[in-house]
Order: structure tokens, then C-alpha cells, then sequence
């Protein structure tokens, strides 16, 4: 059968329409339903997190990531059989990054400093309530330490930006730049978590205030974050150290990223040391290991699904069109919303199957 303009744009709206009932057949008939459905609720009830997550999308694009692009050229995706299993293996791919770091952490990294400020004034102010014990003098020269470096880091960039930088400079700056990305990404992950755990476990009968609360709970647990970060600082080293899609550094990174996805839940559920929620994260890991593959499944599939029809429609049209630049945004919203909604139904699968119900109490 020959490939016409006509029969691509039939391709894209059966793939549309398949994820589409392929989401509405999960809501009714998928053994996580009730993830998946609550899932949805979280996304209506918080409309800006999915413009929000577009909006740094867009954005790492400018900055020459990847993220709403499609996988390949439109050539590549002539034939649905020959690209389904690239698509499938980079939709693992996609889930495995977004449970360790859903929102692209570049440029919002720049306003790190500013978060860091905050939190060093509050642990400083108020000691008791940022941590089970009291701050150790070194632990709060470091985090001031961490603090100042990282507006320093904030000078290189924008001097990058304007002009050259010299050569001892630049990989100051660009050493800076990974570990800071690290704990932004660390940041970001557990103020999103806890914030489907306030959802979840209500605190307050008002849930405007569930963000602020989000916040405070992630301040309380910045010690363990320092640890998270160091995890999340080894995704983009073994990401970049094999460019090929089939490489092994490639199943490598999965099979890490698979093995830790529970890390951050874990930080964001459970109090306490690093070693107390890292082995917390691998019971939970074992307790929701069949959800989990379940939800996996589901996600895989809805993300080849709508990153393919997604890659064709931007493939038709021409990168001049006027149309391009209308739709782009669009592409951004709706690729968005999936991943938030796998994303918030993967949080809740490990909340609810990896924890044993407490006899004692809720875990803050």
C-alpha cells in the first residue's frame, strides 16, 4: 500500500483514538482503575501542573532537549510495524526518567538559589522543625555553603550566556550546572509526591494550602534529599554515555532506574535516615512489584500511542507553517497531561500497595 499524506493523517487519528479508548477501556475494565481514575481527579483538580509541565517542556525545547519532539523523522515513522518497537523502548524510557524526575529540570534549575535561600533561613530560624534532631554546626555551614555556590553558579550561567568563558570556568560551570540539576530534579520529585500524598491523606480541610505543606515537608526531609540528589546525579551520566538507543548503557540506566523508583516515594513518605528509606523504597518495590508491572504495561503502551500520532502531525506539517508554531504548545499540553497521568497513577499504585496499613498512626 503506498504512503500518502492522507493515509498518514488516518494513521495519527487511529492512534489518537486507540490511546483514547485504549484510557477509557483502563477506567472501566484495568485491575488499577482506581489509580488510573484517581489519578485523572488529581489532574482535574490541579490544572496547573499540567500547564506548568508544558510550559518547562517548551522550554527545555528552546534549550535544545528533547521533550516534545518526536523520536525520529517522518520517514521513520512511515510504517507502524518497523517503529513500534523504538517507540516502545523509548516510552520505557520516558517512564523510568519521569518516576525519578517528572518536570524538566532545565531552566528551572535557575531559580534553584532562591529555594535554597529559603530553606537555609528556615532551617536556620525554626531547627526543630527541618529534621528528627537538632542541626549539627557542619551540616548548617554546608547548607549555607550549598547555598552561595549555587548563586555563584547562577553568575556563570548568565555571563555564559552573554560571553565566552575561560577555560577553567566553563568546567566549573558546567560541573556546577550537573549537580545542581541533580537537586533540582530531587526537589521537584518529592514536592510533586507529596503533593499526591496530601491528596491523598488530607491534612487540612483546606487544600489550598496543600502546596505550601508540600513545601514544608520537603524542607523537613533536606538531608535525605543531599542523598536522592547523588542518586539522581548518575541518570543523565549513564543517559549520555551511550547515544544509541539499543546500547548497553541504555539497559543499564532501566534497569537502575526500575530497581530505585521507589527511592523517592520513599523520601517523601517516610521519615527518618537515608538507610531507613532506602530500605523502605526496596519493600515497597517488592510489595507493589505486580501493580507496578501493570501499570508499566499501561503506561508504555499510551505513551507510544500519543508520542507516534504526536510525531506524525508535526511531521506533516512543515516546520515553516504557521500552523507549526500554533500547535506546538498544543502537542506540549497534551503530552503533558499523559505524562502526569501515568505519572500520578504510578505514585499511587506504590503509595497504596507498597505500605502496610499503619496500626499506629499515619506516617507524616
Amino acid at each position: 500500500m503506498d504512503v500518502t499524506p492522507s493515509s498518514l493523517w488516518i494513521q495519527a487519528g487511529l492512534a489518537l483514538t486507540g490511546a483514547v479508548a485504549g484510557v477509557m477501556l483502563h477506567l472501566k475494565w484495568h485491575p488499577l482503575r482506581r489509580q488510573l481514575s484517581d489519578a485523572g481527579d488529581i489532574i482535574t483538580g490541579m490544572p496547573w501542573l499540567t500547564v506548568l509541565a508544558a510550559a518547562l517542556m517548551l522550554m527545555a525545547e528552546v534549550s535544545g532537549e528533547r521533550w516534545v519532539r518526536p523520536l525520529g523523522s517522518l520517514n521513520d515513522l512511515l510504517v507502524w510495524r518497523e517503529v513500534a518497537a523504538p517507540l516502545a523502548l523509548e516510552a520505557l524510557m520516558e517512564q523510568g526518567r519521569m518516576l525519578h524526575g517528572l518536570l524538566p529540570v532545565w531552566p528551572l534549575a535557575l531559580i534553584l538559589p532562591v529555594a535554597l535561600a529559603l530553606l537555609s533561613w528556615r532551617v536556620l530560624r525554626f531547627p526543630y522543625r527541618y529534621g528528627p534532631r537538632r542541626q549539627q554546626p557542619l551540616e548548617r555551614w554546608l547548607l549555607l555553603a550549598g547555598m552561595v555556590v549555587s548563586w555563584m553558579w547562577v553568575i556563570l550561567e548568565i555571563v555564559h550566556a552573554t560571553r565566552g568563558l575561560a577555560e577553567w570556568q566553563e568546567t566549573i560551570r558546567v560541573g556546577l550546572r550537573s549537580i545542581y540539576l541533580a537537586v533540582t530534579m530531587a526537589l521537584s520529585q518529592v514536592m510533586l509526591i507529596r503533593l499526591v500524598i496530601a491528596w491523598e491523606e488530607p491534612e487540612q480541610p483546606n487544600d489550598q494550602k496543600d502546596l505550601g505543606l508540600a513545601l514544608e515537608h520537603t524542607f523537613a526531609r533536606w538531608r535525605s534529599l543531599v542523598a536522592l540528589s547523588v542518586l539522581d546525579l548518575l541518570w543523565p551520566l549513564l543517559l549520555n554515555a551511550d547515544g544509541s538507543p539499543t546500547g548497553v548503557s541504555r539497559w543499564l540506566l532501566l534497569e537502575a532506574m526500575f530497581l530505585f523508583v521507589a527511592v523517592p516515594v520513599a523520601v517523601a513518605r517516610v521519615p527518618g535516615s537515608s538507610l531507613t528509606q532506602g530500605a523502605a523504597a526496596m519493600q515497597m518495590l517488592w510489595r507493589a512489584l505486580l501493580p507496578l508491572i501493570g501499570i508499566t504495561i499501561t503506561a508504555v503502551v499510551v505513551l507510544s500511542l500519543v508520542r507516534y500520532a504526536s510525531g506524525l502531525i508535526m511531521g506533516l506539517m512543515r516546520l515553516d507553517d504557521w500552523r507549526t508554531v500554533v500547535l506546538i504548545p498544543v502537542h506540549a499540553l497534551v503530552l503533558a497531561t499523559v505524562r502526569n497521568w501515568v505519572f500520578l497513577a504510578t505514585v499511587l499504585t506504590l503509595l497504596r500497595h507498597g505500605f502496610k496499613p499503619s496500626t499506629s498512626g499515619r506516617t507524616a
